[in-house]
């Protein structure tokens, strides 16, 4: 969810109805959205960060004015016939969209919407500046062609927007705000890509900040650059869109410019709408609706859609519709909630547990009922425990940012978990029995989400005189008790000693690991006692 900031006046002030808190309440409810806050005349509204369009008050007025029956329209550029130069070395993000907006009046009201709009689309639907970012200049100082191009920062100096004197494009990293909040995006950058027009004045620093002397827009600014620029070009063609079609709403002239790339040249921006395929059946059989195809094209205009004829057409700046249902979502939306009467069903449904959830409750009773203690921890680990203190080597799926340098992937197994919790615990009695199921994961590029999820279970014993014996017991009595035939082979693993340590065999595949932990491993964790463990992929049971 995403919070949009506003006054309930300069709301007013953009759609064709003058609204109180309850109906606007009301409405915001049947579109899909809530109130959130109000204090005073300022109000707070939760929007769902899937519809970027609507993350600046004048793209919600525009949708509300279309839900109150206002016609939606076509948007129309003209060409410039300025050009934007993309150099081949900004590979570090390719892409880049542009529009020149004339005929804008802005006012302050305006300028902190647009600042707010800026800041939330980026942290949106620009995944936090690393997928796509997005700066806006005033066109006057501008001198054509515009070039984006990579270079080495320590050979740059500009003014940053906010500073009174140039410094280098290094120290804006180390010293401006947005360079200290984003420099992890540019870590492995040698060179920094620029937009700089044809008399070498620096317009930004990417991903980081505009210049002071071309980059700041005011209330005398009637003219207007943009760009968008990022790692995909969908994206950017998308937020440009966004942006450009806010401000055609706002009575602004949009105008064209030629994108030329090293192997190809494209107009931006690119405002045609998109064809619809909707099967009028599909809509009523999820709906539990029958309309006439007067009342489904009413209720689509009322989302925005344009309809010529008998064909549907999204608008340019919907980048939400992935699939016939979303539209159907729409129409729902239009027709309303509260419309809808509800029906009891002709069937009754039982709920139950699935197969792998009662397989892993009985594992657990087993375990407990053999005198160990469950814990739970976290699935978000770092690579020292996981491999580092185990002395493994082994493919994880990493964390790229965060707070905590020591949390910096997802656990492939639980062992070194356990074994963590021992290390915490030393000071209460032993022996100590304890067990864990839980997800651990895996990369997997054949999978779709690039990943393979597995439940595990792993179970450690220790005092001061913990065998393999021992816990080989245990193995079994599971074992036994879920009637599953089991082979031990010997193996060599340096997590364990050698000479005491098994694979686990189940219908001919390993399946997991048994043994005396390595004095060394022990160690590492600063664990004195002797400890055995194993662990077993579940997977199998299901």
């Amino acid at each position: 969810m995403v919070m949009l900031n506003t006054s309930l006046g300069y709301l007013n002030g953009l759609i064709k109805k003058k609204l109180s808190l309850d109906e606007l309440e009301d409405l915001l409810f049947n579109m899909g959205f809530e109130l959130d806050d109000v204090k005073g005349d300022d109000i707070a509204i939760e929007m769902t960060a899937e519809r970027p369009d609507l993350l600046c008050v004048h793209g919600l007025a525009r949708a509300i004015n279309h839900y109150l029956g206002e016609k939606p329209k076509e948007y129309k550029t003209k060409k410039s016939g300025y050009q934007v130069i993309i150099d081949k070395s900004v590979s570090m993000r390719p892409y880049t969209a542009c529009a020149i907006v004339r005929n804008i009046h802005f006012e302050d009201e305006m300028i902190k919407q647009l600042m707010q709009m800026q800041e939330k689309l980026a942290s949106t639907y620009g995944r936090n500046r690393t997928k796509s970012a997005y700066g806006l200049y005033p066109l006057k100082g501008i001198n054509f062609p515009i070039h984006y191009i990579a270079k080495d920062p320590k050979k740059i100096k500009f003014k940053p927007l906010g500073f009174d004197e140039e410094v280098t494009a290094i120290e804006i990293e180390q010293t401006h705000p947005k360079g200290k909040e984003y420099n992890w995006i540019a870590k492995n950058w040698k060179k920094y890509p620029f937009f700089i027009d044809d008399k070498d004045n620096v317009m930004c620093m990417l991903p980081y900040t505009n210049s002071e002397d071309t980059g700041k827009i005011d209330e005398t600014t009637t003219e207007i650059f943009i760009e968008c620029t990022g790692v995909d070009f969908e994206n950017v063609m998308n937020v440009l869109n966004i942006f450009v079609t806010m401000f055609a709403d706002m009575g602004g002239d949009i105008y064209s410019l030629e994108m030329v790339y090293p192997d190809k040249r494209i107009d931006s921006p690119d405002l045609n709408p998109e064809k619809i395929n909707l099967k009028k059946c599909n809509a009523e059989k999820r709906l539990g609706l029958r309309l006439s195809d007067k009342e489904l094209y009413s209720l689509l205009e009322r989302t925005g859609y344009i309809i010529k004829g008998n064909k549907i057409f999204a608008p340019c700046y919907r980048t939400d519709l992935l699939h016939e249902v979303d539209v159907i979502d729409d129409i729902a939306r239009a027709y309303g909630p509260g419309n809808f009467i509800p029906e009891f069903p002709q069937i009754s449904t039982i709920g139950n547990l699935m197969r792998n959830t009662r397989i892993e409750t009985k594992v657990r009773e087993l375990i407990v009922g053999l005198g160990f203690q469950e814990v739970f921890t976290l699935i978000l680990t770092s690579k020292e425990e996981q491999f580092g203190k185990m002395r493994l080597e082994g493919k994880a799926i990493f964390l790229d940012t965060q707070v905590d340098k020591s949390i910096n992937m997802i656990r492939v197994s639980l062992l070194p978990e356990l074994l963590r919790v021992l290390k915490t615990n030393q000071h209460y009695e032993f022996p100590q029995k304890i067990f864990e199921v839980g997800k651990v994961l895996f990369p997997d590029k054949k999978s779709e989400t690039r990943s393979r999820e597995s439940t595990y279970l792993a179970l450690i014993i220790s005092n001061s005189i913990s065998t393999y014996e021992e816990i080989s017991s245990v193995l079994n009595s599971i074992f036994l008790n879920l009637n599953i035939s089991y082979k031990l082979k010997e193996t060599e693993d340096k997590r364990f000693i050698k000479g005491r340590v098994a694979k686990i065999i189940v219908n001919g595949k390993e399946r997991g690991i048994i043994g005396e932990i390595c004095p060394k491993v022990l160690d590492n964790f600063k664990l004195d006692n002797p400890t055995t463990g194993f662990e077993l992929d579940l997977d199998f049971l299901n």
